[in-house]
């Protein structure tokens, strides 16, 4: 049986990826202590995503049932906008609030990554 082989551009892109997941952790651990909401990453957790979105989930329904001021503020730090939630809203009813939204800020925070990694390719050319 043989082995598949990769290119060197697969394998930096399959880097590049995880580097990507490994930074949008790391910038939503910054964004949430900001305002003291504590998010951990066991960095050996295989379900590193069920692990992130269940802490963030309570941090957001905590939020929203107690600190709605203090939720608004972390969105506008994400730059999320109201509307986008709506949209959200508007295109998956049967979801429930609390993981629609949390769902929501995480696409964010991929976004705003993805928009500095290529922005710092672009500049490497």
């Amino acid at each position: 049986m043989m082995l598949p082989s990769f290119s060197k551009e697969e394998l930096e892109k399959a880097s590049r990826r995880e580097e990507l997941i490994e930074e949008t952790i790391r910038q939503i651990i910054k964004d949430f202590s900001e305002f003291d909401l504590d998010i951990r990453f066991p960095g050996s957790d295989d379900d590193y995503y069920g692990h992130l979105f269940q802490q963030m989930q309570k941090h957001v329904t905590h939020l929203l049932l107690h600190h709605r001021e203090k939720l608004f503020n972390l969105l506008y730090r994400i730059d999320l906008e109201v509307s986008d939630v709506d949209s959200y809203q508007k295109q998956m009813p049967e979801v429930p609030f609390e993981p629609l939204l949390t769902e929501l800020i995480i696409h964010r925070e991929l976004k705003k990554v993805i928009t500095r990694d290529f922005f710092r390719q672009s500049g490497n050319q």
